[in-house]
């Protein structure tokens, strides 16, 4: 079977690590110097000045990245850190350029750059996951790099593909309100998609490739089958009742006040967006999974995420400005289809390997949250740091949004997709290719 994309793009991409990364640094250094960008600056310099929390992000997020994949060396700490700080800045320079023809607020840059940093370090901390899988399986550094292409790497292509065609979807038949941060995003999860298919395997193969071996990775302390029995469905009864009531009062704001002095958050959306959105990234997971009923799971929990989000949000902050509903479905959407994608890779390659319904969720959930965990964990953090060096409005709903971002990541990602993605058992996951009955 001839090799996918993604697979192609990272073994070459490896084989040529100098140049790649010669080529990426050299792109970020250029972009940086004055007058690149017609002598324009996103937000009149909002992304370039020193007291800009942007600035420190990468610092915040490469460190706690590498310190929550444990046991991980100081070559990995120099990995995550050139990795997430070139994504950063190449970022910003693409979009300090687009906005030249597209006007965009700082608040706008600042939320993709915040948007680029979570998908990177997810696309980071799976494809070192993954590859210590790998490596541990008794594989040799070539062959582990090929195993992370045509997993993460291939992960990172379907994610990064899918958000592109939703956003440029929203761009093209959404509001012209809602253009600007549509745009802003599609160009970050563009640059980050890039990146993860070259510079970071590249910095793989020239950095860690090592004559010492990554040191194992220790058992877990602590296992789920370990608590009592009645904790498990008392605690995702308790969730799912949690989720159902945030998206039923998400529901009745949308369309309705709610309280007085308030406002529906209809009139704040544009819902014809949110449908597009909503719907193309279902699309996007029929075309590539090929499975209804996992294209319909996409739809109708990122349809439930979104209204959990914004009954949520209008709990959190009150007053709402009327920007926060939409900036909050296209930050709390992007990451969380990353991450669904990576789930539906491992429960697909679990169930494919002959496994029951109950281990694959127990397997894919386990090996996935590994990686997860440690993104959520950053992107919570990037998220409070954004939210106490803001003020006013920004604050609070910077604020509000690590606590939404959690729940969906807990609630939506990992309790309700792996039991309606294996909905009907191995049947969801038939190879379309090979010869007739192959699975």
């Amino acid at each position: 079977m001839k090799p996918s994309l993604a697979v192609r793009a990272s073994c070459w991409s490896a084989g040529h690590a100098s140049a790649v990364i010669a080529l990426w640094l050299v792109f970020v250094g250029v972009t940086e110097l004055p007058g690149f960008a017609g002598g324009h600056r996103l937000g009149d310099g909002s992304l370039a000045g020193p007291d800009v929390a942007a600035n420190w992000w990468p610092v915040v997020a490469a460190p706690v990245a590498v310190l929550l994949s444990v046991p991980f060396s100081r070559l990995l700490l120099l990995v995550s850190a050139l990795f997430t700080g070139v994504v950063t800045a190449a970022s910003a320079a693409m979009l300090n350029t687009v906005s030249e023809s597209v006007a965009m607020s700082p608040l706008t840059g600042d939320a993709a750059l915040l948007v680029v940093i979570t998908v990177s370090v997810q696309h980071m901390l799976f494809a070192f996951c993954r590859r210590r899988e790998a490596l541990a399986g008794g594989n040799d550094p070539a062959r582990a790099a090929r195993i992370v292409a045509s997993t993460a790497g291939n992960a990172a292509l379907v994610s990064g593909s899918g958000v592109a065609a939703s956003l440029a979807a929203v761009a093209l038949a959404g509001s012209a309100d809602l253009m600007p941060l549509a745009t802003a995003v599609l160009v970050a999860v563009l640059v980050s998609t890039v990146a993860t298919l070259s510079l970071l395997p590249a910095l793989n193969d020239r950095v860690l490739t090592s004559p010492k071996a990554l040191p194992p990775q220790p058992p877990a302390r602590w296992k789920v089958s370990d608590l009592p029995r009645f904790v498990r469905p008392t605690a995702i009864a308790a969730g799912v009742l949690t989720l159902g009531a945030a998206a039923v009062y998400g529901s009745l704001r949308v369309f309705s006040a709610g309280c007085p002095g308030c406002r529906p958050l209809v009139q704040d959306m544009d819902a014809g967006g949110v449908v597009t959105l909503l719907a193309v990234l279902g699309v996007a997971t029929l075309v590539v999974y090929r499975r209804p009923v996992v294209a319909l799971a996409t739809f109708l929990l990122n349809g439930v995420a979104a209204l959990a989000g914004l009954g949520m949000l209008a709990l959190l902050v009150d007053p709402l400005p009327g920007w926060a509903p939409m900036v909050l479905v296209i930050v709390l959407l992007v990451p969380a289809n990353h991450l669904q994608v990576y789930l539906l890779h491992r429960l697909r390659s679990e169930t494919l390997a002959g496994m029951s319904r109950r281990n694959t969720v127990a397997h894919a959930c386990r090996r996935a949250w590994s990686a997860s965990g440690g993104a959520l964990l950053v992107t919570v953090v990037m998220w409070l740091v954004w939210g106490l060096t803001g003020s006013g409005d920004v604050r609070e709903f910077a604020l509000a949004t690590a606590a939404i971002l959690v729940a969906d990541t807990v609630l939506v990602r990992f309790l309700l997709l792996p039991r309606l993605a294996v909905l009907g058992g191995r049947t969801n996951w038939w190879r379309i290719r090979g010869p007739k009955g192959a699975r």
